[in-house]
Protein backbone atom coordinates (compact mmCIF):
# COMPACT_ATOMS: atom_id res chain seq x y z
CA UNK A 1 0.00 0.00 0.00
CA UNK A 2 2.88 2.53 0.63
CA UNK A 3 4.07 1.84 -2.45
CA UNK A 4 0.90 2.43 -4.15
CA UNK A 5 0.60 5.95 -2.42
CA UNK A 6 4.03 6.81 -3.47
CA UNK A 7 3.52 6.42 -7.14
CA UNK A 8 0.05 7.88 -7.07
CA UNK A 9 1.73 11.56 -5.44
CA UNK A 10 4.54 11.32 -8.14
CA UNK A 11 2.15 11.24 -11.14
CA UNK A 12 0.09 14.42 -9.18
CA UNK A 13 3.29 16.05 -9.01
CA UNK A 14 4.53 15.58 -12.70
CA UNK A 15 1.19 16.24 -13.86
CA UNK A 16 1.34 19.45 -12.38
CA UNK A 17 4.82 20.27 -13.52
CA UNK A 18 3.39 19.26 -17.14
CA UNK A 19 0.39 21.80 -16.90
CA UNK A 20 2.96 24.35 -15.47
CA UNK A 21 5.12 23.63 -18.30
CA UNK A 22 2.42 24.12 -20.84
CA UNK A 23 1.15 27.41 -19.27
CA UNK A 24 4.66 28.74 -19.51
CA UNK A 25 4.97 27.62 -23.29
CA UNK A 26 1.46 29.42 -23.99
CA UNK A 27 2.29 32.84 -22.86
CA UNK A 28 5.68 32.86 -24.06
CA UNK A 29 4.31 32.31 -27.49
CA UNK A 30 1.44 35.29 -26.91
CA UNK A 31 4.94 37.15 -25.92
CA UNK A 32 6.26 36.56 -28.97
CA UNK A 33 2.98 37.26 -31.30
CA UNK A 34 2.62 40.48 -29.54
CA UNK A 35 5.93 41.17 -30.13
CA UNK A 36 5.84 40.33 -34.16
CA UNK A 37 2.49 42.44 -34.27
CA UNK A 38 3.93 45.68 -32.90
CA UNK A 39 6.62 45.07 -35.55
CA UNK A 40 4.21 44.46 -37.98
CA UNK A 41 2.10 47.41 -37.11
CA UNK A 42 5.18 49.76 -38.35
CA UNK A 43 5.27 47.82 -41.56
CA UNK A 44 3.62 50.12 -43.85
CA UNK A 45 2.53 47.25 -46.49
CA UNK A 46 0.86 45.66 -42.89
CA UNK A 47 -0.86 48.74 -42.40
CA UNK A 48 -2.13 48.82 -45.89
CA UNK A 49 -3.77 45.33 -45.62
CA UNK A 50 -5.23 45.80 -42.87
CA UNK A 51 -7.10 49.09 -43.94
CA UNK A 52 -7.97 47.09 -47.17
CA UNK A 53 -9.42 44.61 -44.86
CA UNK A 54 -11.47 46.28 -42.89
CA UNK A 55 -13.18 48.43 -45.96
CA UNK A 56 -13.47 45.71 -48.11
CA UNK A 57 -17.06 45.09 -47.01
CA UNK A 58 -18.05 48.26 -47.97
CA UNK A 59 -16.55 48.05 -51.21
CA UNK A 60 -18.18 45.00 -51.98
CA UNK A 61 -21.51 46.15 -51.03
CA UNK A 62 -21.25 49.12 -52.85
CA UNK A 63 -19.91 46.99 -55.97
CA UNK A 64 -23.08 44.47 -55.42
CA UNK A 65 -25.59 47.41 -55.50
CA UNK A 66 -24.52 48.78 -58.77
CA UNK A 67 -24.72 45.55 -60.29
CA UNK A 68 -28.46 45.63 -59.09
CA UNK A 69 -28.54 48.46 -60.35
CA UNK A 70 -27.36 48.00 -63.51
CA UNK A 71 -29.64 44.62 -64.08
CA UNK A 72 -32.63 46.47 -63.40
CA UNK A 73 -31.96 48.89 -65.80
CA UNK A 74 -31.11 46.32 -68.38
CA UNK A 75 -34.27 44.63 -67.92
CA UNK A 76 -36.39 47.23 -67.88
CA UNK A 77 -35.76 47.83 -71.27
CA UNK A 78 -36.35 44.62 -72.29
CA UNK A 79 -40.04 44.94 -70.74
CA UNK A 80 -42.87 45.86 -73.41
CA UNK A 81 -46.04 47.82 -72.38
CA UNK A 82 -49.45 46.76 -73.69
CA UNK A 83 -50.94 50.10 -74.39
CA UNK A 84 -54.31 48.57 -74.87
CA UNK A 85 -54.46 47.51 -71.11
CA UNK A 86 -54.15 51.27 -69.82
CA UNK A 87 -56.52 53.22 -72.28
CA UNK A 88 -59.38 53.10 -70.03
CA UNK A 89 -57.37 53.87 -67.44
CA UNK A 90 -55.87 56.91 -69.07
CA UNK A 91 -59.36 58.83 -69.73
CA UNK A 92 -60.62 57.83 -66.82
CA UNK A 93 -57.33 59.98 -65.38
CA UNK A 94 -57.69 62.91 -68.42
CA UNK A 95 -61.57 63.54 -67.42
CA UNK A 96 -60.71 63.58 -63.69
CA UNK A 97 -57.42 66.52 -64.65
CA UNK A 98 -59.68 68.42 -66.60
CA UNK A 99 -62.57 68.44 -64.09
CA UNK A 100 -59.88 69.64 -61.46
CA UNK A 101 -58.91 72.38 -64.04
CA UNK A 102 -62.37 73.60 -64.21
CA UNK A 103 -63.10 73.93 -60.43
CA UNK A 104 -59.57 75.37 -60.05
CA UNK A 105 -60.52 78.11 -62.74
CA UNK A 106 -64.26 78.77 -61.16
CA UNK A 107 -62.74 79.08 -57.54
CA UNK A 108 -60.01 81.44 -59.25
CA UNK A 109 -62.72 83.85 -61.14
CA UNK A 110 -64.74 83.89 -58.46
CA UNK A 111 -62.30 84.81 -55.85
CA UNK A 112 -60.84 87.71 -58.28
CA UNK A 113 -64.39 88.71 -58.40
CA UNK A 114 -64.99 88.67 -54.31
CA UNK A 115 -61.79 90.63 -53.94
CA UNK A 116 -62.66 93.83 -55.60
CA UNK A 117 -59.91 95.71 -53.99
CA UNK A 118 -57.29 93.65 -55.17
CA UNK A 119 -58.30 94.65 -58.46
CA UNK A 120 -58.74 98.62 -57.16
CA UNK A 121 -55.30 98.48 -55.36
CA UNK A 122 -53.58 97.29 -58.64
CA UNK A 123 -55.44 99.50 -60.96
CA UNK A 124 -54.41 102.69 -58.20
CA UNK A 125 -50.15 101.46 -58.55
CA UNK A 126 -50.43 101.44 -61.80
CA UNK A 127 -51.31 105.03 -62.58
CA UNK A 128 -50.01 106.24 -58.62
CA UNK A 129 -48.29 109.56 -60.16
CA UNK A 130 -51.64 110.42 -61.45
CA UNK A 131 -54.05 109.49 -58.74
CA UNK A 132 -55.54 111.54 -56.12
CA UNK A 133 -55.79 109.06 -53.40
CA UNK A 134 -58.32 110.29 -50.73
CA UNK A 135 -58.99 109.51 -47.18
CA UNK A 136 -61.60 107.56 -46.01
CA UNK A 137 -62.83 105.95 -42.97
CA UNK A 138 -62.98 102.19 -44.34
CA UNK A 139 -61.92 99.65 -41.74
CA UNK A 140 -58.92 97.94 -43.29
CA UNK A 141 -58.31 95.27 -40.46
CA UNK A 142 -58.03 91.86 -41.65
CA UNK A 143 -59.25 88.50 -40.46
CA UNK A 144 -56.03 87.97 -38.19
CA UNK A 145 -54.85 87.64 -34.61
CA UNK A 146 -51.35 89.48 -34.85
CA UNK A 147 -50.40 92.79 -34.79
CA UNK A 148 -47.80 95.19 -36.14
CA UNK A 149 -46.95 98.79 -34.54
CA UNK A 150 -44.38 99.82 -36.62
CA UNK A 151 -43.31 103.26 -34.68
CA UNK A 152 -42.32 106.36 -35.63
CA UNK A 153 -39.59 107.95 -33.75
CA UNK A 154 -40.66 110.63 -30.77
CA UNK A 155 -44.62 110.38 -31.81
CA UNK A 156 -45.84 108.81 -28.16
CA UNK A 157 -44.90 105.03 -29.51
CA UNK A 158 -44.22 104.33 -25.78
CA UNK A 159 -46.93 105.15 -24.57
CA UNK A 160 -48.77 103.33 -26.86
CA UNK A 161 -46.97 100.34 -25.92
CA UNK A 162 -47.25 100.80 -22.31
CA UNK A 163 -51.18 100.72 -23.21
CA UNK A 164 -50.59 97.37 -24.65
CA UNK A 165 -48.71 95.81 -22.25
CA UNK A 166 -51.61 96.90 -19.38
CA UNK A 167 -54.21 95.87 -21.67
CA UNK A 168 -52.41 92.59 -22.48
CA UNK A 169 -53.42 90.79 -18.96
CA UNK A 170 -57.08 91.77 -19.78
CA UNK A 171 -57.64 90.99 -23.20
CA UNK A 172 -55.06 88.02 -22.96
CA UNK A 173 -52.75 88.39 -25.81
CA UNK A 174 -49.13 88.89 -25.49
CA UNK A 175 -47.04 92.25 -26.43
CA UNK A 176 -43.51 91.86 -28.00
CA UNK A 177 -41.27 93.99 -27.80
CA UNK A 178 -38.31 94.27 -30.63
CA UNK A 179 -34.48 93.82 -28.94
CA UNK A 180 -32.45 96.58 -30.74
CA UNK A 181 -28.81 94.97 -31.46
CA UNK A 182 -27.82 97.44 -33.89
CA UNK A 183 -28.94 100.89 -34.21
CA UNK A 184 -30.23 100.90 -37.77
CA UNK A 185 -32.88 98.45 -37.89
CA UNK A 186 -35.45 100.32 -39.67
CA UNK A 187 -34.82 99.09 -43.40
CA UNK A 188 -34.51 95.93 -44.05
CA UNK A 189 -33.14 93.33 -46.31
CA UNK A 190 -35.60 90.95 -47.96
CA UNK A 191 -34.66 87.95 -45.82
CA UNK A 192 -34.88 89.98 -42.70
CA UNK A 193 -38.80 91.02 -43.61
CA UNK A 194 -39.43 86.88 -44.72
CA UNK A 195 -37.90 86.00 -41.43
CA UNK A 196 -40.11 88.88 -39.84
CA UNK A 197 -43.39 87.18 -41.13
CA UNK A 198 -42.37 83.59 -40.74
CA UNK A 199 -42.11 84.74 -36.76
CA UNK A 200 -45.58 85.93 -36.72
CA UNK A 201 -46.61 82.80 -38.52
CA UNK A 202 -45.51 80.32 -35.79
CA UNK A 203 -47.59 82.30 -33.07
CA UNK A 204 -50.52 80.36 -32.92
CA UNK A 205 -52.11 83.05 -29.73
CA UNK A 206 -52.74 86.44 -30.28
CA UNK A 207 -49.73 88.29 -30.47
CA UNK A 208 -48.99 92.57 -31.00
CA UNK A 209 -45.48 93.34 -32.03
CA UNK A 210 -43.87 97.30 -32.13
CA UNK A 211 -39.94 98.23 -33.55
CA UNK A 212 -38.91 101.38 -35.53
CA UNK A 213 -39.13 99.98 -38.76
CA UNK A 214 -40.42 100.94 -41.88
CA UNK A 215 -43.35 99.57 -43.41
CA UNK A 216 -43.18 95.84 -44.40
CA UNK A 217 -45.33 94.09 -46.83
CA UNK A 218 -45.94 90.92 -45.40
CA UNK A 219 -48.38 90.13 -47.80
CA UNK A 220 -45.16 89.65 -50.38
CA UNK A 221 -43.08 87.97 -47.67
CA UNK A 222 -45.94 85.52 -46.08
CA UNK A 223 -45.45 81.76 -46.81
CA UNK A 224 -47.47 80.12 -49.14
CA UNK A 225 -49.56 77.91 -46.84
CA UNK A 226 -50.55 81.03 -45.09
CA UNK A 227 -53.32 83.19 -46.18
CA UNK A 228 -53.58 86.11 -43.88
CA UNK A 229 -51.35 89.12 -42.81
CA UNK A 230 -50.76 91.04 -39.52
CA UNK A 231 -53.22 94.65 -39.05
CA UNK A 232 -51.04 97.63 -39.37
CA UNK A 233 -51.08 100.76 -36.78
CA UNK A 234 -48.91 103.33 -35.92
CA UNK A 235 -48.49 107.31 -34.57
CA UNK A 236 -47.80 110.58 -36.57
CA UNK A 237 -47.37 114.12 -34.61
CA UNK A 238 -47.17 117.24 -36.05
CA UNK A 239 -44.00 117.38 -38.39
CA UNK A 240 -42.00 120.38 -37.03
CA UNK A 241 -42.90 119.56 -33.31
CA UNK A 242 -41.20 115.96 -34.17
CA UNK A 243 -38.37 117.55 -35.85
CA UNK A 244 -37.60 119.62 -32.50
CA UNK A 245 -37.99 116.82 -30.45
CA UNK A 246 -36.26 114.67 -32.11
CA UNK A 247 -33.30 117.37 -32.30
CA UNK A 248 -33.72 118.15 -28.33
CA UNK A 249 -33.89 114.38 -27.33
CA UNK A 250 -30.40 113.38 -28.75
CA UNK A 251 -29.19 115.91 -26.20
CA UNK A 252 -31.02 115.08 -23.36
CA UNK A 253 -31.13 111.23 -23.35
CA UNK A 254 -28.33 110.71 -21.49
CA UNK A 255 -27.43 106.92 -23.74
CA UNK A 256 -27.83 108.85 -26.94
CA UNK A 257 -25.89 111.62 -25.90
CA UNK A 258 -22.81 109.68 -24.83
CA UNK A 259 -23.15 107.64 -27.92
CA UNK A 260 -23.41 111.01 -30.30
CA UNK A 261 -20.44 112.67 -28.57
CA UNK A 262 -18.37 109.72 -28.84
CA UNK A 263 -18.73 109.14 -31.89
CA UNK A 264 -17.88 112.99 -33.02
CA UNK A 265 -14.97 112.78 -30.75
CA UNK A 266 -13.26 110.01 -32.09
CA UNK A 267 -13.42 111.92 -36.11
CA UNK A 268 -12.19 114.87 -34.51
CA UNK A 269 -11.55 115.93 -30.95
CA UNK A 270 -13.84 118.93 -29.32
CA UNK A 271 -16.34 118.12 -32.31
CA UNK A 272 -18.79 116.50 -29.49
CA UNK A 273 -19.21 119.46 -26.72
CA UNK A 274 -19.58 121.61 -29.85
CA UNK A 275 -22.20 119.27 -31.22
CA UNK A 276 -24.00 118.78 -27.62
CA UNK A 277 -23.53 122.97 -27.18
CA UNK A 278 -25.16 123.88 -30.75
CA UNK A 279 -28.57 125.86 -31.13
CA UNK A 280 -31.89 124.93 -32.99
CA UNK A 281 -31.60 128.38 -33.96
CA UNK A 282 -28.40 128.05 -35.50
CA UNK A 283 -28.81 124.72 -36.84
CA UNK A 284 -31.77 125.40 -39.02
CA UNK A 285 -31.21 128.91 -40.54
CA UNK A 286 -27.36 127.88 -41.13
CA UNK A 287 -28.46 125.37 -42.95
CA UNK A 288 -26.43 122.97 -40.59
CA UNK A 289 -25.29 119.03 -41.68
CA UNK A 290 -27.61 117.65 -39.34
CA UNK A 291 -30.56 119.92 -40.06
CA UNK A 292 -30.07 119.41 -43.75
CA UNK A 293 -33.62 118.65 -45.09
CA UNK A 294 -32.83 119.55 -49.09
CA UNK A 295 -34.00 117.01 -51.50
CA UNK A 296 -32.48 113.46 -51.92
CA UNK A 297 -31.15 113.35 -48.38
CA UNK A 298 -31.73 110.09 -46.33
CA UNK A 299 -34.10 110.24 -43.98
CA UNK A 300 -34.89 108.04 -41.12
CA UNK A 301 -37.30 109.96 -38.94
CA UNK A 302 -39.64 111.42 -41.17
CA UNK A 303 -43.26 109.80 -41.13
CA UNK A 304 -43.10 109.43 -45.29
CA UNK A 305 -40.33 106.48 -45.07
CA UNK A 306 -41.96 104.77 -42.56
CA UNK A 307 -45.09 104.66 -44.60
CA UNK A 308 -43.79 104.36 -47.68
CA UNK A 309 -41.93 101.26 -47.32
CA UNK A 310 -38.31 99.31 -47.34
CA UNK A 311 -37.50 100.60 -51.50
CA UNK A 312 -34.45 103.34 -52.15
CA UNK A 313 -36.64 106.14 -53.23
CA UNK A 314 -38.76 106.05 -49.57
CA UNK A 315 -35.65 107.79 -48.45
CA UNK A 316 -34.93 110.26 -50.24
CA UNK A 317 -36.31 113.79 -48.82
CA UNK A 318 -38.70 115.55 -50.85
CA UNK A 319 -39.82 112.26 -53.10
CA UNK A 320 -43.54 113.01 -54.66
CA UNK A 321 -43.62 109.41 -55.36
CA UNK A 322 -42.75 108.15 -51.92
CA UNK A 323 -45.18 110.77 -50.59
CA UNK A 324 -48.28 108.61 -52.76
CA UNK A 325 -47.08 105.22 -51.87
CA UNK A 326 -46.76 106.38 -48.21
CA UNK A 327 -50.88 107.54 -48.82
CA UNK A 328 -51.73 104.72 -50.52
CA UNK A 329 -50.26 102.10 -47.81
CA UNK A 330 -52.71 104.11 -45.27
CA UNK A 331 -55.26 104.32 -47.28
CA UNK A 332 -55.41 100.63 -48.21
CA UNK A 333 -52.98 98.40 -45.62
CA UNK A 334 -53.29 100.24 -42.23
CA UNK A 335 -56.31 99.90 -40.15
CA UNK A 336 -55.66 102.85 -37.97
CA UNK A 337 -52.84 105.76 -38.23
CA UNK A 338 -53.38 107.73 -34.45
CA UNK A 339 -51.76 111.09 -34.01
CA UNK A 340 -50.67 112.40 -30.67
CA UNK A 341 -52.56 116.02 -30.75
CA UNK A 342 -55.88 114.04 -31.44
CA UNK A 343 -54.95 111.38 -28.42
CA UNK A 344 -58.59 110.68 -27.63
CA UNK A 345 -59.81 110.34 -30.83
CA UNK A 346 -57.10 108.10 -31.59
CA UNK A 347 -58.19 105.88 -28.49
CA UNK A 348 -61.66 106.19 -29.51
CA UNK A 349 -60.46 104.73 -33.71
CA UNK A 350 -58.28 102.01 -31.88
CA UNK A 351 -60.74 100.63 -29.54
CA UNK A 352 -63.57 100.07 -32.32
CA UNK A 353 -61.16 99.27 -35.29
CA UNK A 354 -58.51 97.05 -33.46
CA UNK A 355 -60.90 95.32 -30.50
CA UNK A 356 -58.86 92.56 -30.16
CA UNK A 357 -56.29 94.04 -28.72
CA UNK A 358 -57.95 98.14 -27.75
CA UNK A 359 -60.79 96.78 -26.12
CA UNK A 360 -61.52 99.28 -23.09
CA UNK A 361 -58.69 101.16 -24.14
CA UNK A 362 -59.77 104.66 -23.26
CA UNK A 363 -61.28 103.59 -20.17
CA UNK A 364 -58.18 102.34 -18.96
CA UNK A 365 -56.14 105.15 -19.96
CA UNK A 366 -57.89 107.54 -18.04
CA UNK A 367 -58.26 105.31 -15.25
CA UNK A 368 -57.03 107.28 -11.94
CA UNK A 369 -54.62 104.41 -11.15
CA UNK A 370 -52.70 104.18 -14.53
CA UNK A 371 -49.84 106.43 -14.50
CA UNK A 372 -48.43 105.60 -18.49
CA UNK A 373 -49.68 108.77 -19.76
CA UNK A 374 -48.39 111.23 -22.52
CA UNK A 375 -45.88 113.37 -20.39
CA UNK A 376 -42.75 115.15 -21.50
CA UNK A 377 -39.49 113.54 -19.77
CA UNK A 378 -37.23 116.39 -20.96
CA UNK A 379 -35.98 118.11 -17.45
CA UNK A 380 -34.92 121.05 -19.65
CA UNK A 381 -37.42 124.09 -20.17
CA UNK A 382 -36.16 125.67 -23.42
CA UNK A 383 -37.47 128.97 -24.99
CA UNK A 384 -40.33 129.40 -27.53
CA UNK A 385 -39.13 128.32 -31.22
CA UNK A 386 -38.98 132.09 -32.84
CA UNK A 387 -41.85 132.48 -35.85
CA UNK A 388 -38.76 132.40 -39.00
CA UNK A 389 -37.23 129.13 -38.16
CA UNK A 390 -40.94 127.58 -37.79
CA UNK A 391 -41.70 128.89 -41.22
CA UNK A 392 -38.64 127.40 -42.38
CA UNK A 393 -39.45 123.95 -40.78
CA UNK A 394 -42.24 123.82 -42.87
CA UNK A 395 -41.72 124.70 -45.99
CA UNK A 396 -38.54 122.27 -45.66
CA UNK A 397 -41.31 120.05 -44.54
CA UNK A 398 -44.22 120.60 -46.96
CA UNK A 399 -44.64 116.70 -47.88
CA UNK A 400 -44.38 115.85 -45.16
CA UNK A 401 -47.67 118.59 -43.75
CA UNK A 402 -49.40 116.99 -47.04
CA UNK A 403 -49.27 113.44 -45.80
CA UNK A 404 -49.72 114.49 -42.08
CA UNK A 405 -52.91 116.38 -43.03
CA UNK A 406 -54.13 113.71 -45.34
CA UNK A 407 -53.61 111.08 -41.71
CA UNK A 408 -56.00 113.68 -39.92
CA UNK A 409 -58.41 113.95 -42.17
CA UNK A 410 -58.90 109.99 -41.89
CA UNK A 411 -58.48 109.56 -38.19
CA UNK A 412 -61.40 112.11 -38.07
CA UNK A 413 -63.73 110.43 -40.46
CA UNK A 414 -63.39 107.12 -38.91
CA UNK A 415 -63.48 108.71 -35.51
CA UNK A 416 -66.79 110.73 -36.69
CA UNK A 417 -67.89 107.20 -38.05
CA UNK A 418 -68.31 105.27 -34.58
CA UNK A 419 -68.44 107.93 -32.24
CA UNK A 420 -72.15 108.30 -32.74
CA UNK A 421 -72.02 104.19 -32.14
CA UNK A 422 -70.30 104.65 -28.86
CA UNK A 423 -72.39 106.27 -25.53
CA UNK A 424 -69.98 104.44 -23.44
CA UNK A 425 -66.76 103.44 -23.15
CA UNK A 426 -66.37 99.69 -23.33
CA UNK A 427 -65.72 98.85 -19.57
CA UNK A 428 -62.90 96.28 -18.70
CA UNK A 429 -61.94 95.19 -15.31
CA UNK A 430 -60.27 98.21 -13.33
CA UNK A 431 -56.51 97.67 -12.09
CA UNK A 432 -57.18 97.23 -8.99
CA UNK A 433 -59.54 94.39 -9.22
CA UNK A 434 -58.13 90.55 -9.57
CA UNK A 435 -57.69 89.29 -13.23
CA UNK A 436 -57.78 86.15 -14.66
CA UNK A 437 -54.46 85.01 -15.93
CA UNK A 438 -53.89 82.50 -17.82
CA UNK A 439 -51.20 79.86 -17.57
CA UNK A 440 -49.75 78.14 -21.06
CA UNK A 441 -51.79 74.76 -19.68
CA UNK A 442 -54.97 76.67 -20.13
CA UNK A 443 -54.15 78.70 -23.47
CA UNK A 444 -53.37 74.99 -24.90
CA UNK A 445 -56.92 74.02 -24.05
CA UNK A 446 -58.66 76.59 -25.49
CA UNK A 447 -56.69 76.46 -29.02
CA UNK A 448 -57.29 72.36 -28.76
CA UNK A 449 -61.02 72.98 -27.73
CA UNK A 450 -61.32 75.80 -30.72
Amino acid sequence: MFMVKEHAQWLLLSSSEGNSRSIANTAHILRLLMLRLRRLRNNEAFNTLLMFLRYSPYVLMVIGLKIYVLTLLVNSNSITINDNQYEDYEQKQGNQVNQQQEQHSQLSSSSTTEDPLTLEKQVVLRQLNDTIIKPSFNNRTPDTIWLFFNRIPRTGGQTLVNLLKSLSEDLDFQHQEHVYRTPWQRLMTDEEQRNLATWFEYNFWPKSYDRFSLYINFTEHRSKYVSFRPAYMTLVRDPVEKFISNFRYKRTDPERTKSEMGFRERQKPGSGRKWYWKKLEECVMKEDPECDLSPGKEDFTSSIPFLCGQEKYCLETDNQYALQRAKFNAEYEYSVIGAIEHWNETLTVLETYLPLFFNGATQRYWDKEYSNRIMNKNPKKYKEVPAPVIQKLRNKLSLEYELYEFLIQKLHKQYTTVAKNLEHTTKILSISKDKVHFSNWDRMDIEFAS
